[in-house]
């Protein structure tokens, strides 16, 4: 059983674009739940979508068992790299902003929604480009 991808990007999507009015206004533990799940997992993830990294699909494989079978083993990687970019990212913007004496939780999280909606496009363009010059 494989999850598709374009399901998870539109999962991140969706945490991205709900986190920016959420950082504004909003009940608090929704607030917390969106933009905890945006810090934890939302850069992170597009990236790995955009470097292709986590379990093969079957339309993927190049019809070898072995190699079908041998892309589940890469999904711990990529959940624990999605995490750790998530987490760098987010560090590096709130550092960013600390050091400029702009500090503002908002904007930050307007920051990070950007970045992971620009690598959810790249990813998708990757995608088209490489399933446009197979056919």
């Amino acid at each position: 059983m494989s999850i598709d991808r374009r399901y998870i990007a539109w999962a991140a999507a969706a945490i991205a674009v709900a986190a920016v009015p959420l950082s504004y206004f909003g009940p608090e533990g929704l607030r917390m739940v969106v933009i905890g799940l945006l810090m934890l997992a939302g850069p992170g993830t597009a990236l790995v979508l955009c470097l292709r990294l986590g379990a093969v699909d079957a339309d993927d494989a190049d019809g070898a068992g072995a190699h079908r079978s041998g892309g589940h083993g890469t999904l711990p990687l990529a959940v624990s790299i999605a995490v750790a970019a998530s987490l760098a990212l987010s560090t590096i913007v709130s550092t960013t902003m600390v050091f400029a004496r702009v500090w503002s939780p908002p904007v930050a999280v307007l920051v990070l929604s950007l970045i992971t909606l620009l690598l959810l496009v790249l990813g998708a363009r990757r995608t088209q480009a490489s399933t446009a010059g197979a056919s």
